[in-house]
């Protein structure tokens, strides 16, 4: 079984899926159920890169209009086995990454959170920080850090989009030749293995990235 969706894809498929029942429970219309299925279907064979007739098999189940949450959970559990984890990286290549920071403190990752994680972010209590790391466009292991406000809101994060209990985020970044430095951010969710969950779209992702250079 090859490995080709990435967790935000997984996380993609099941908002389709979760879509579809709500249709299924409160539309009546069958041509309109019908041209749902149809296009959720698209949209979730266009997820994979290849198709093989397993995934086939476990879409066809999708367009079932007596559909129960049960059913969809047992669907969904076939399908992320196709999930590509994120690689855990080793201490050095984080230490590397964060190299100017002193006494840096990484959490234990499991494989349970790296099957879910697009990224991954952690609280630093002591610093009142946020660390993030994540792969590049070319594969390495990148990533940041910011101040957070251990106080949490009800709004939309910047990176998964979804509603959440926000903080406001801010990095110090140098704009200037003469080396002053600024503040940028914005509000994500406090809980990272949360905005992992919820992650759909990587755009939002790469928006959060470009605001706070």
């Amino acid at each position: 079984m090859e490995k080709q969706l990435y967790p935000y894809q997984f996380n993609y498929i099941k908002e389709r899926i979760v879509h579809l029942i709500n249709v299924y429970n409160s539309v009546n219309d069958l041509n309109t159920i019908a041209s749902i299925q149809e296009a959720t279907r698209e949209q979730i064979l266009n997820t994979f890169q290849r198709i093989d007739s397993s995934i086939q098999s476990e879409i066809e189940k999708l367009m079932n209009n007596q559909l129960s949450k049960m059913q969809a959970e047992k669907i969904l559990s076939k399908l992320q086995a196709y999930v590509l984890p994120f690689e855990h990286p080793s201490k050095k290549q984080v230490d590397k990454v964060f190299r100017k920071v002193k006494k840096l403190k990484t959490p234990l990752i499991s494989n349970e959170v790296l099957l879910e994680s697009t990224f991954i972010g952690w609280n630093d209590v002591a610093s009142n920080r946020k660390y993030i790391i994540y792969y590049n466009d070319f594969g390495n292991l990148d990533g940041f850090y910011g101040d957070i406000s251990n106080q949490t809101v009800k709004g939309f994060c910047s990176i998964c989009n979804k509603e959440s209990r926000v903080t406001l985020f801010m990095r110090k970044t140098r704009t200037t030749s003469d080396g002053q430095y600024t503040k940028k951010g914005d509000y994500i969710c406090f809980d990272s293995t949360v905005c992992n969950q919820q992650i759909s779209d990587l755009s939002y992702f790469y928006h959060f990235l470009n605001k706070i250079q």
